[in-house]
C-alpha cells in the first residue's frame, strides 16, 4: 500500500468507517435470541470453488491487502523486486488485461485466455521458491496480467463488505484436479498429482466423513455440465455408486429445483431449499465453465453467478444469516503471484512427489461471505484448501458431531490454519449489504479474441488506504545470530528463527547475493528456535554476505555484510514480541556508533547511539501508534559493507489495521 494510516490499534481508516455506517443501514434482521457467540451459530456451510485465479491477478490493486503495494517482497538476482520478472532479454512488471483504448472494454479484462499450469509449468514458475521464472515457467507474458476494481467490481465489492484472505493459497503448485482433489479429501498421490483424466482415487473424501458422522451434505452440480470439477467424481466409490445409495445421490446426480424441473438451474435449486428450510449443513456447488472464471469464461459472468447464488442464499432471512459462504479459488492457472508459498523442509512425510513439494501452491482468491466476516476485514493468516476442510473438522466437532479428515499431513495441520481466525462469532452483522448489478456478458463473446499483450511496463499502483485486520497467531523473530570462524578463516554466519506466537511459523532463507542455491525452508514451532548457518568462505563471497529470512505477515529481515570486516564484530538484536526494542551490541575494541532508520510507517528520526567497547545498548520503540507495523534499516559507522533491515506487524492480541 502506498501510504500508511497512522491510527492507533482498533481504529479503522475513514473510508472503512464509512463503509461500516452505510452498511448498518442495510442490515436485516438482528441476533437470535439463541445466538452462543460462538461457532456453534453456524448451520449451513458452502463451499463455491471457481476457477484459475491468483490473487495478484485479482487483487494485487485492492486497497488494504498484501497486493502490489507490498514493501515485504523478496529481491530477485540482480537485485530486482519480484514485481519485475525477466522475460528473455528483458523484464516485466504486471500489466493490466483492460482493453485501455475504450473501443472493446471486454476484449482484454474479461477474455484474457488460460495459461499451462501443469505440475510442471507450476514448479517451473516456482523455481524452487525463487519465484523468478513466471514468463518462462508459464511460457508467456500473459502470466503478468492483472484485473483491477473497474474490471471486476462486483469481487472487489465482496472484499470490501466482507472478508478477504491474502495468504491463502492452493494446495498443490499443479493445476486443477489436485487442488480439488486436496479441497475435497485432503492429500493428492503419485497418480493424481498432475490432474488431467483424474479417475480411479479410492481414500476416503470429506463428503463420506460427513455422512458417517450424521451430518447432511449436497453437491449443487450439473452433472451432464460440470467443467469436470466435482471432485467426487474422481473417487471409485462415487463413479461406482447407483442410485439409492447416499453418495450417489448426493455427490453424482444433478440438483433441480423441484420435481421434475430441469437440471441446468442450480441457483434455483439452492433457492428453493433457502426458502423451503431444507439446505444441506455443508453444501458444495460446482457451477458450468461459462460461470467458472476459468480464463476465456469471463470473471463477469463468475461474478453474475456468484451473485445469484449470494441472493439465493439470501431469500431467506433466517438461512442467510446462518450460514458461511467460501468462495475460493482452485489454482492461479499461470497467473502471477509475488508472495511465495511456504513450503516444507525437503523430506517431509507426505508432503513430497518425485523428489518435489506438493504444495503450497501459488496464493488464490478467498472470500469468506457471512455475518460473522462483515466490514471489509482481512485475515492474513496462512491458509490452504484443506483449511476449508479444518473449519468443517472444528464446526461438527462443536455441533458434537465431529467429522474428521484422516488425510490432512502433519506439517498442514501445523502451518495452515482452519479458517476460524477469519472469523467474529461474538459480533454477527445481519442481513445482505448493497452489492453491484451484474449482468451475463456471454461465454461466446470471448471466443476468436485475440490474446492482449502488455502496452506498459511500470509496477502498477494499489489503491490507497487501509483494511481492518484480524488477530494472528504469529510473531516471528529472526536475528544475525553469531559468526563463526573454522581453519583457514573461513566463516559461517548463523542466522536464528524464532516463533514467540502460538501457531507454527514457516520460514524462508534467500541469498541475494555471493552464493546460489536456496532458498532454504524451515517450519519452526510455537515457542521455540531453529538455528541454521550460510558459508562465506571461498566461492561463497570470501566473506561476504547477503541474505533475506521471510515469514508470515510481511515479515523479512534482511542481513548484509562481510565477516572480514569491522562489522563482525556488532550485532543487533530486535525483539518484536509484546514490546518492540533492538539491543545493540559491540564486541569490538573501539566505539561503535549504531544510526536506526524509519523506512516507512514513520517520518522521525534517524536515531544514533555510540556503543562502548564490549558493551550492549537497548532501546525501546512504540509501534502501537503505527498499528503495530515497523521497517527499520540499522547500519554502523565502523563498517559501510553492514546493514540490517528489520520489517514486520507485532500483535496485540486483537484486530489491527493493515499498513
Amino acid at each position: 500500500m502506498s501510504t500508511m494510516n497512522r491510527r492507533t490499534f482498533g481504529v479503522l481508516s475513514a473510508g472503512v468507517a464509512g463503509a461500516l455506517a452505510a452498511d448498518v443501514a442495510t442490515e436485516g434482521a438482528q441476533a437470535a435470541a439463541s445466538s452462543t457467540g460462538t461457532i456453534r451459530d453456524v448451520r449451513h456451510v458452502v463451499v463455491l470453488m471457481q476457477e484459475n485465479r491468483s490473487f495478484d491477478h485479482y487483487f494485487g490493486a485492492l486497497r488494504g491487502v498484501r497486493g502490489f503495494g507490498d514493501r515485504s517482497g523478496i529481491t530477485l538476482a540482480g537485485g530486482y523486486p519480484v514485481f519485475n520478472q525477466p522475460k528473455g532479454s528483458g523484464r516485466q512488471y504486471p500489466w493490466q488485461l483492460s482493453d485501455t483504448t475504450g473501443t472493446d472494454p471486454e476484449t482484454l479484462a474479461q477474455c484474457s485466455g488460460d495459461l499451462p499450469h501443469s505440475w510442471t509449468s507450476q514448479h517451473a514458475a516456482w523455481n524452487n521458491g525463487k519465484l523468478d521464472s513466471w514468463v518462462a515457467g508459464v511460457g508467456n507474458v500473459r502470466t503478468m496480467g492483472y484485473l483491477d476494481r473497474a474490471d471486476i467490481p462486483f469481487h472487489y465489492a465482496l472484499a470490501d463488505n466482507y472478508t478477504i484472505c491474502d495468504a491463502y493459497f492452493c494446495s498443490a503448485l499443479s493445476a486443477t484436479g489436485p487442488n480439488r482433489t486436496y479441497l475435497w479429501s485432503g492429500k493428492i498421490d503419485a497418480g493424481s498429482k498432475d490432474g488431467g483424466d483424474e479417475s480411479g482415487l479410492t481414500w476416503q473424501t470429506y463428503a463420506e466423513a460427513l455422512q458417517t458422522a450424521g451430518v447432511s451434505w449436497k453437491v449443487y452440480q450439473n452433472a451432464k455440465d460440470n467443467y469436470g470439477d466435482n471432485a467426487l467424481a474422481y473417487f471409485s466409490q462415487f463413479t461406482g455408486a447407483k442410485p439409492g445409495n447416499p453418495l450417489y445421490d448426493k455427490g453424482m446426480t444433478s440438483v433441480r429445483a423441484v420435481t421434475g424441473s430441469t437440471p441446468d438451474d442450480i441457483v434455483a435449486a439452492i433457492r428453493a431449499d433457502a426458502v423451503g428450510k431444507t439446505l444441506p449443513q455443508v453444501s458444495w456447488i460446482v457451477p458450468n465453465q461459462a460461470f467458472s472464471e476459468h480464463p476465456y469464461a469471463p470473471p463477469g459472468d463468475g461474478a453474475h453467478f456468484v451473485h445469484q447464488v449470494v441472493n439465493a442464499l439470501a431469500a431467506d432471512q433466517e438461512t442467510f444469516d446462518s450460514t458461511v459462504l467460501f468462495l475460493n479459488y482452485d489454482e492461479n492457472d499461470g497467473f502471477f503471484d509475488h508472495v511465495p508459498p511456504p513450503v516444507p523442509p525437503a523430506g517431509t512425510a507426505g508432503e513430497f512427489l518425485d523428489g518435489k513439494p506438493c504444495g503450497l501452491g501459488f496464493r488464490v482468491p478467498m472470500l469468506v461471505i457471512s455475518p460473522w466476516t462483515r466490514g471489509g476485514w482481512v485475515s492474513s493468516e496462512v491458509y490452504d484448501h484443506t483449511s476449508v476442510l479444518r473449519f468443517l473438522e472444528t464446526w461438527t466437532k462443536a455441533l458434537g458431531k465431529k467429522a474428521t479428515c484422516p488425510n490432512i499431513t502433519a506439517w498442514r495441520r501445523k502451518v495452515v490454519g482452519d479458517l476460524t481466525g477469519a472469523f467474529d462469532f461474538a459480533n454477527p452483522r445481519y442481513g445482505l449489504p448493497t452489492l453491484p448489478a451484474t449482468k451475463v456478458i456471454g461465454y461466446d463473446t470471448c471466443t476468436g479474441k485475440p490474446n492482449p499483450t502488455p502496452t506498459d511496463n511500470a509496477l502498477p499502483a494499489q489503491e490507497s488506504g487501509t483494511r481492518p485486520a484480524r488477530a494472528l497467531p504469529y510473531q516471528p523473530r529472526a536475528d544475525l545470530d553469531r559468526i563463526e570462524y573454522g581453519s583457514g578463516g573461513v566463516a559461517k554466519v548463523w542466522v536464528r528463527m524464532t516463533n514467540d506466537g502460538t501457531a507454527a511459523t514457516h520460514f524462508a532463507a534467500y541469498a541475494n547475493a555471493y552464493r546460489s542455491g536456496g532458498p532454504w525452508q524451515y517450519t519452526v514451532d510455537p515457542r521455540t528456535s531453529q538455528d541454521d548457518f550460510f558459508n562465506c568462505g571461498s566461492g561463497y563471497g570470501d566473506g561476504k554476505y547477503d541474505l533475506t529470512v521471510i515469514g508470515p505477515n510481511r515479515f523479512l529481515r534482511r542481513f548484509t555484510g562481510d565477516t572480514t570486516k569491522p562489522g563482525a564484530k556488532v550485532a543487533v538484536d530486535c525483539l518484536a514480541g509484546t514490546s518492540f526494542s533492538f539491543a545493540m551490541t559491540n564486541s569490538g575494541t573501539a566505539p561503535v556508533v549504531f544510526t536506526i532508520k524509519s523506512t516507512n510507517y514513520r517520518t522521525d528520526g534517524p536515531w544514533t547511539y555510540t556503543v562502548a567497547a564490549g558493551q550492549t545498548t537497548t532501546d525501546p520503540f512504540n509501534v502501537a501508534a503505527r498499528n503495530g507495523w515497523y521497517d527499520f534499516t540499522v547500519t554502523v559507522n565502523s563498517d559501510p559493507t553492514w546493514s540490517q533491515r528489520f520489517t514486520g506487524h507485532v500483535e496485540s492480541g486483537g484486530p489491527s489495521v493493515t499498513g
